[in-house]
């Protein structure tokens, strides 16, 4: 029988759709043809809703790099905050993991190594201290989910953190898991609901008759259906393309370096305006991340991976004798305001948009994929998909056609 839905893309947030999906009962078919930088790769598996809302993550460090070169607009002193909307979506899925995790440890036998860790931003200067303070007086969730603390308490929470600090903020619930696994244990668990899982399978084209996807073809055959999901993260504009689409979604290359197996060191994720870093379930410590616009360019620079290593060390001493396990790099896709793109397009029936989430797809996966099978049902929607719709962009739909993905 044809599937009620096709998944375009095996991140994590294609295995999201095809499991939430698959536990609705539909006929799911996910189509996958792995990509070198895909967006899953270039994850620490940071679930920092509060965090990534205001600008931490790779955000501050995209900020300084700029400030550095004099690119910042005027009147900007920190790095930009996302709207409530995009808050509140994250908040939402972030609260989805631990019940996530057992789930799908009972489903799949695979652990995803959720871990409440909760972030703390470092502050070594006054620059830092600006920055932080409104966060924590006026933190849009409730100080409750803030802590400022003194030198005195980083170093006693934190016996590896410098004691060059003047201070840290913590953002509690923001936490962490493995993002590999955390993919892995979705696909695993859509095809144990019986999800069909094509891998190694190019998309070649999508069929479109009366304003409808009707089908997707691919180098294997074409696959009748009555709806299809474009979760083809970096490459969402090709898909969209054969649709007649234009998907404002661009690559952005997040470069990382993983140390080797250490002891327990870090007990939260750090951010400072240098890097972050998040310590694993395995021991490894990851250390990140860039942000460049150098296209589908997924190779590493010694030059960025020499700055990640010395922000590392400045945060944590203890690093400058460690060694080296593996460096690499992913393609986030980004959008001109870097909230995801969901839901329907105006004019298209049996197309759904699930991509463009930079750099929160780990975090931001359960709800997307919640979310996309409530639409597909027909169920009110678990959460106001209208923000994150295609249309704020407001861009003319090119004439349809079909290319190769």
């Amino acid at each position: 029988m044809s599937p009620d839905v096709v998944v375009v893309g095996g991140g994590v947030i294609g295995c999201a759709v095809a499991y939430y999906a698959a536990k609705r009962g539909l006929r799911v078919t996910l189509v996958d043809q792995p990509r070198r930088g895909r967006a899953t790769s270039a994850s620490a598996g940071g679930l920092w809703p509060l965090g990534e809302s205001v600008g931490l993550g790779c955000g501050v460090i995209y900020y300084k790099a700029m400030a550095g070169l004099g690119a910042l607009p005027d009147g900007v002193h920190g790095p930009g905050q996302l709207p409530r909307s995009f808050l509140d979506f994250a908040v939402r899925s972030n609260e989805m993991f631990p019940a996530l995790a057992g789930e799908l440890r009972a489903e799949t036998g695979l652990d995803v190594e959720y871990e409440p860790t909760s972030l703390l931003f470092l502050m070594y200067d006054e620059g830092d201290v600006s920055f932080a303070r409104p966060l924590w007086e006026h933190c849009p969730c409730g100080r409750d989910l803030t802590e400022w603390l003194t030198p005195d308490e980083v170093a006693r929470a934190e016996p590896a953190v410098t004691p060059e600090v003047r201070g840290a903020l913590r953002f509690h619930g923001d936490n962490q898991v493995n993002p590999y696994r955390l993919a892995d244990a979705f696909r695993a668990a859509a095809r144990a609901l019986g999800a069909a899982i094509l891998t190694h399978t190019e998309v070649t084209g999508l069929k479109v008759a009366s304003n409808r996807v009707t089908a997707v073809e691919t180098e294997a055959g074409v696959i009748p259906c009555g709806y299809v999901v474009n979760a083809a993260g970096a490459w969402a504009p090709e898909v969209g393309r054969m649709a007649g689409l234009d998907i404002p979604v661009r690559p952005v290359r997040g470069q990382i370096v993983g140390t080797e197996t250490l002891p327990k060191v870090l007990s939260a994720c750090l951010s400072t305006t240098d890097c972050y870093l998040a310590q694993k379930g395995h021991g490894e410590v990851i250390i990140g991340s860039t942000t460049e616009e150098v296209g589908f360019d997924a190779g590493v620079t010694p030059a960025a991976l020499k700055t990640l290593a010395a922000g590392a060390v400045r945060a944590v001493p203890f690093l400058a004798n460690v060694r080296v396990k593996r460096t690499w790099s992913g393609l986030r896709p980004g959008t001109p305001d870097e909230l995801p793109i969901l839901g329907p397009v105006e004019g298209l029936g049996g197309y759904l948009s699930a991509c463009g989430h930079f750099r929160t797809g780990i975090l931001n996966a359960p709800l997307t994929g919640l979310l996309t099978a409530d639409l597909i049902v027909g169920d009110r929607p678990s959460f106001p998909v209208e923000p994150f719709l295609l249309s704020r962009f407001t861009r003319e739909r090119s004439p349809r056609g079909s290319g190769p993905l």
